[in-house]
C-alpha cells in the first residue's frame, strides 16, 4: 500500500530540562540535540519503518538544514522527489522537555509556508498513485484544502491530523475520511472540553470517523454508529515529542493493510507508546518488528 504525507519537514532543536518554564522564567537546560522532525516529516518516516511505501511532498530552503532533511529523509526510504527547495529558511521547531517527558513546542514554519497549490498540483501523480494521504496543518490553510479536494477527487482516503489546531473552512470537514485530533486540539476546535459531545460536533460537521489520541489513557473512535475505546500501554516515558506523529502513521499503515479497526487501533497506540521511550522526534520512530515484539509481550 502506498501512502502519500503532505505536510511540513522542519530541523528539530530540543533541550532537556527538569521542569518546564513558567512565564518570565529562565532555567538550566541539562541536555541540547538536534534531530530531523516536522509533523509531515515524522509521520513519513514513521510510516516507513513501520512497512508502508511512502512519498513526501512538502518544502525546504536552501540552507544546510534543508539539505540535511532530505538527506534524511531518502537515508530512511521515504521518497522525496515531492520536495521543492525554496529561498526561505527551512521550517524549524524550538522544543523544551521535562523529566517526565511532557514537552512545550515553539514551531516557525520557514519554508513550509511555501507549500502552494501549484506545487501540489506539479506532483498530482505521487496522490494518484496513493492509497492514503495524511495531512496536518504546519502547511497553509489554502494548500491543505486544495490537498483534500485534489485527494477526494480520486477516491484516495484522507486522514488529517489537525495540529496545530487551528480553525478551518467548513468544506474541509466533508473531504475527511479520518480526523485524529488530540484532547487539546479537540477542545480548540469544538470549544468544549467534553471528548465526545466535540467528536459529535464534528462528525455532524461532514466528517467520516474520529480517533481521540488520549495520551496516557489510549484513543476513542467514533463514527455515526460506534464508539471503540482501546487502552493504553504502559512505557516509562522520556519524550512525547512525536508520539501523535507515530500514532497518526501506525493507524494510517494499519487500516491500509485492511487490520480489524481495533487491531489498527491498537498497532497505533503501541507505535505512539514507544515512540516516548526515547528522545527526539525522527529518532524516537519505531521500527515494524519493535512494535509487533512490544504487543506481544
Amino acid at each position: 500500500m502506498k501512502i502519500v504525507v503532505i505536510g511540513s519537514i522542519n530541523m528539530d532543536y530540543s533541550a532537556k530540562v527538569n521542569k518546564l518554564p513558567q512565564k518570565g522564567e529562565t532555567i538550566r537546560a541539562n541536555e541540547f540535540y538536534t534531530t530531523a522532525g516536522g509533523k509531515g516529516a515524522n509521520q513519513a518516516v514513521a510510516a516507513k519503518r513501520l512497512g508502508a511505501d511512502v512519498y513526501m511532498i512538502g518544502a525546504v530552503g536552501d540552507d544546510s538544514a534543508g539539505k540535511e532533511l532530505c538527506r534524511r529523509l531518502e537515508a530512511e526510504g521515504v521518497k522525496a522527489h515531492g520536495i521543492k527547495t525554496v529561498d526561505t529558511p527551512s521550517g524549524n521547531a524550538m522544543i523544551t522537555v521535562d523529566v517526565t517527558g511532557n514537552n512545550t513546542i515553539v514551531v516557525f514554519a520557514g519554508a513550509n509556508s511555501e507549500m502552494n497549490e501549484d506545487w501540489l498540483m506539479e506532483n498530482k501523480n505521487i496522490i494518484e498513485e496513493a492509497d492514503y494521504v495524511i495531512i496536518q496543518l504546519e502547511i497553509p490553510m489554502e494548500t491543505v484544502k486544495a490537498a483534500i479536494r485534489f485527494s477526494k477527487s480520486l477516491d484516495r482516503k484522507v486522514i488529517l491530523n489537525p495540529a496545530p489546531a487551528a480553525e478551518m473552512p467548513e468544506e474541509i470537514y466533508k473531504g475527511l475520511d479520518l480526523m485524529t485530533p488530540n484532547e487539546t486540539e479537540l477542545a480548540e476546535i469544538t470549544r468544549t472540553t467534553d471528548i465526545k459531545e466535540g467528536a459529535k460536533q464534528l462528525l455532524k460537521k461532514g466528517v467520516k470517523s474520529i480517533v481521540v489520541t488520549l495520551g496516557e489513557k489510549g484513543s476513542l473512535y467514533m463514527d455515526d454508529t460506534k464508539e471503540v475505546y482501546t487502552n493504553p500501554y504502559q512505557v516509562d516515558a522520556i519524550d512525547s515529542t512525536a508520539a501523535g506523529d507515530s500514532f497518526n502513521a501506525a493507524l494510517a499503515v494499519g487500516l491500509s493493510e485492511d487490520m480489524s479497526l481495533e487491531d489498527a487501533l491498537k498497532f497505533a497506540n503501541a507505535a505512539g507508546a514507544l515512540t516516548t521511550t526515547k528522545l527526539g522526534a525522527q529518532a524516537s520512530l519505531p521500527y515494524r518488528d519493535e512494535v509487533n515484539t512490544f504487543i506481544k509481550s
